[in-house]
């Protein structure tokens, strides 16, 4: 009797622990199938400046099938008649690459959707959407520019001379001065002060208070702090360009920086000019004020984002819905907002003979 009493109790406990399982198994089914998104979706923390490795960024055309929200970069502009002739690279010995990425450029003017190459320039352009580095998705698009010439990186103003100042879109600017991609520049008029040269041309000569940009003649990009140079050995070296808006975004060896000096610290819109040798440079605009679709970005994640790109010198612009980037006539990112432009930074088409 004892061991039939003691059976029934041990087959009464497996029962219990049995039961017991399936309700828990019901559980974890119930809890997996129906989480939170958010939990599912969560990005991972920021990595640190000290941890930044030089990344290469995959096309959001090629991996991301669709955005969270509609807007411009979904498709590109209307195809561009293509000549016949397939491309043929020139190893060009001249010029400020001289015969590196020979495999750019090629022998005649080429015109696609994403690229543009002749004798002397190479531009390819594309979208980015980085979901993984920061906790909340972030678009961008980045103009990659190659000239042999430092003349082919030009700006233009709204209309067309520094003096009549006045806005105009980027559209406008972008079809009366032929642009085949242009970037918001500093609105230069906006400011009182600051060393403006544009195209060669000095167009005001005074103390900068905000960090200077400067691209010179000889292709070289520098960024300087207020009190670091003055106005006149940046005149003797020869400058071909200067922009007054800031903050720079690298130290002078090509790191991150912690420290800014400008009061838009927030995450915003951003429009960048990048830096990796004479005759090599990038175009750079990060959308922002978009919830899913893009946040923007700190000045302290452009710092890290210009890094990661491999840049060695990296210059803020005239961002938040200034914020523009035109491919041929076309805005080609999603803006906050539209807000017409002072002035651009562009390479354009070359001048016939």
């Amino acid at each position: 009797m004892k061991v039939f009493i003691a059976t029934q109790r041990k087959r009464g406990l497996i029962l219990i622990l049995c039961l017991l399982l399936a309700i828990l198994a019901a559980c974890a089914a119930f809890l997996l199938r129906y989480r939170p998104l958010k939990a599912a979706s969560a990005a991972p923390t920021p990595i640190p400046a000290q941890g930044i490795q030089k990344r290469t960024y995959i096309s959001k055309f090629q991996e991301t099938p669709v955005p969270t929200l509609p807007s411009p970069y979904l498709y590109s502009p209307a195809p561009i008649p293509v000549p016949a002739a397939e491309p043929i690279a020139t190893p060009t010995a001249t010029g400020l690459l001289g015969g590196k990425y020979a495999w750019r450029f090629t022998s005649e003017e080429v015109l696609t959707d994403h690229t543009y190459s002749d004798p002397a320039i190479s531009i390819s352009w594309d979208a980015y959407r980085d979901e993984i580095n920061y906790d909340r998705p972030v678009t961008f698009y980045i103009a990659d520019v190659l000239v042999q010439d430092v003349a082919s990186l030009s700006t233009a103003f709204a209309n067309g001379q520094y003096a009549q100042g006045g806005v105009k879109s980027m559209e406008s600017i972008a079809k009366n001065s032929r642009c085949i991609v242009a970037i918001s520049g500093d609105f230069a008029r906006w400011h009182e002060n600051g060393l403006i040269v544009r195209n060669g041309e000095v167009f005001r000569n005074l103390k900068f208070t905000s960090d200077l940009c400067v691209l010179y003649k000889d292709g070289t990009m520098e960024t300087y702090e207020p009190g670091t140079i003055s106005n006149e050995e940046i005149l003797d070296r020869g400058p071909w360009q200067s922009w007054h808006f800031g903050p720079e975004l690298l130290d002078h060896e090509g790191r991150p920086k912690t420290k800014f000096n400008t009061g838009v610290w927030g995450r915003n819109p951003r429009s960048v000019i990048g830096y990796y040798e004479p005759g090599h440079y990038c175009l750079v605009l990060v959308d922002g004020r978009q919830g899913r679709y893009s946040g923007g970005l700190n000045m302290q994640e452009l710092s890290e984002l210009m890094y990661a790109l491999g840049c060695v010198r990296a210059y803020n612009l005239d961002g938040g819905a200034t914020a523009h980037m035109t491919w041929l006539n076309e805005v080609i990112n999603s803006p906050s907002r539209e807000r017409k432009v002072h002035d651009v930074i562009c390479v354009c088409f070359p001048t016939k003979a």
